[in-house]
């Protein structure tokens, strides 16, 4: 078979981790010092330089070898990964820019990896500390996953392949003489930042930058200009032998990364829902006021749960727990709000798959609700379809205005905040599906169930796409079910 006379367009960007995202090569060196030191043996922060990004194993191993040191690998780098965790927490801060390159690349429609030689355990706990956990990748590659290490070319062929790729359409983003050596081994396209090594050892790479935050779009598809002069912002490049220095670890300066916390964010998200039953409440008062005048000072029975009260209320609420919702994400100024949200494409597969699988909970959950001899359709939902008056701004209220609303203050706002917490992505599919179906009081304690779970399978759409847009419409397609049900059973929408 012909090969192709081109190399198809990049279609994904494969970054390295250590010394890109986060500046832990210090704390590593740090962690590797110490260990070495508990062994009796002193050694200097520059020995470490030649094994940078070739994996643990190498990283101590090359040392020991110098030295002629007899080491006990599996137990020395146990040890070095507990002082380095400890230190993890406090000192290990992300790479300005880093995250926004990060969520640039997903929105621009690219697929992003991360292939590290670490092991899983550094890189899971690195990835959680800068706010972008595994869960925000298409792939994570560890050193584990593979027998060669860089600078063989094995890691990033496995990202590729697992990203269901060709080398080609893959660029790497390397700080280290060796990750270049191994992403131009495997025929990628090498991004280098001279955030470790300084640029004369670099030059290997397709492109060098001073630093992430240097780094664009187009720098990674092919079209960047050629690198500024390091010299030309008055700092000075790492020099060569000591680009691993063992300063004390004092805390950095505060750099924003990430979304709210975890407690900024359920109390934001508190707010929200504050607007929406406060800008509700509002519209139940000046309707009150409304029929009072209409039926001569006195309220007909009833008038609180009507169904045309119901569409107005949600349709106007809306608008205003939305805009809270987008305004939350804006003013933390750390990711663009589309991002922050999820509002992100899905593919066709993905969303034929998630689409599949809610019908087949929707048939469950029917299946269940007859067995147990209840109403398909609740109580609450046929008297505000037998009650509502004008349909066409009911379909609105619960095709629309709910999905969009819900979908970006539960899934979006509160699922992100809750995802880069301690509480991780289990924490972050079980509070949102717990609070959203609490929000549906109007539902006895069985539907108020069936709400949780199928909130648990929109949070796991959330967290396996990362697409918030996909849990709208998946929201819509339930809404919809129940809408086509009610005509199905009772006949008619209006009175």
């Amino acid at each position: 078979m012909a090969r192709m006379s081109q190399p198809p367009g990049i279609r994904a960007v494969i970054f390295d981790m250590d010394g890109v995202l986060t500046d832990s090569e210090p704390l590593i060196n740090r962690a590797a010092i110490s260990m070495f030191h508990e062994q009796g043996l002193a050694v200097q922060p520059a020995d470490f330089l030649p094994f940078v990004g070739t994996g643990e194993d190498r990283y101590l191993g090359g040392v020991a070898e110098k030295y002629h040191f007899p080491l006990d690998l599996p137990a020395a780098k146990r040890r070095t990964y507990e002082i380095y965790l400890k230190l993890v927490p406090e000192y290990l801060h992300v790479f300005t820019g880093a995250p926004d390159l990060v969520f640039s690349c997903k929105q621009a429609g690219l697929r992003v990896a991360v292939a590290s030689s670490a092991d899983r355990i550094k890189i899971v706990a690195n990835l959680q500390k800068i706010g972008l956990p595994t869960e925000c990748w298409d792939a994570v590659i560890s050193g584990e996953d593979v027998v060669a290490k860089k600078p063989a070319p094995d890691i990033f062929l496995h990202a590729a392949a697992r990203l269901g790729l060709l080398p080609e359409a893959c660029v790497v983003v390397e700080d280290a003489v060796n990750g270049i050596r191994a992403a131009k081994a495997a025929g990628m396209r090498c991004v280098a930042v001279a955030q470790t090594f300084p640029a004369e050892q670099l030059q290997a790479a397709d492109l060098i930058r001073r630093k992430i935050a240097d780094v664009a779009l187009q720098d990674l598809c092919g079209g960047g200009e050629p690198p500024p002069s390091l010299e030309s912002d008055g700092l000075t490049p790492p020099v060569s032998g000591v680009a691993l220095p063992a300063p004390p670890l004092t805390p950095p300066k505060a750099r924003p990364g990430g979304p709210w916390g975890i407690w900024p964010t359920l109390g934001l998200g508190a707010a929200v829902a504050v607007s929406f039953v406060g800008t509700q409440a509002l519209v139940a008062f000046f309707w009150a006021i409304a029929l009072a005048v209409k039926h001569q000072g006195k309220l007909p029975g009833g008038w609180e749960s009507s169904g045309l009260l119901l569409s107005v209320a949600t349709c106007a609420s809306a608008p205003v727990a939305f805009g809270f919702t987008w305004l939350f994400a804006h003013l933390r100024r750390t990711l663009p709000v589309a991002d922050y949200l999820g509002f992100r494409k899905v593919s066709l597969k993905d969303s034929i798959f998630w689409t599949l699988a809610l019908l087949g909970l929707v048939a469950a959950s029917d299946f269940l609700t007859v067995r147990l001899g209840k109403p398909i359709v609740p109580e609450f939902m046929q008297h505000a379809y037998w009650t509502a008056g004008f349909t066409p701004l009911l379909w609105l209220a619960l095709l629309v205005a709910a999905p969009v609303t819900e979908e970006a203050l539960f899934r979006g706002f509160i699922f992100v905040g809750v995802l880069h917490s301690k509480l991780g992505a289990f924490g972050a599919v079980i509070i949102t599906s717990s609070i959203w179906a609490l929000t549906h009081v109007q539902y006895d304690s069985y539907g108020v169930s069936t709400v949780f779970v199928c909130g648990l399978l929109l949070g796991l759409a959330r967290l396996k796409t990362q697409s918030v847009s996909l849990t709208m419409f998946l929201h819509f397609l339930m809404n919809l079910i129940a809408t086509i049900e009610t005509v199905c059973f009772f006949g008619r929408l209006g009175p």
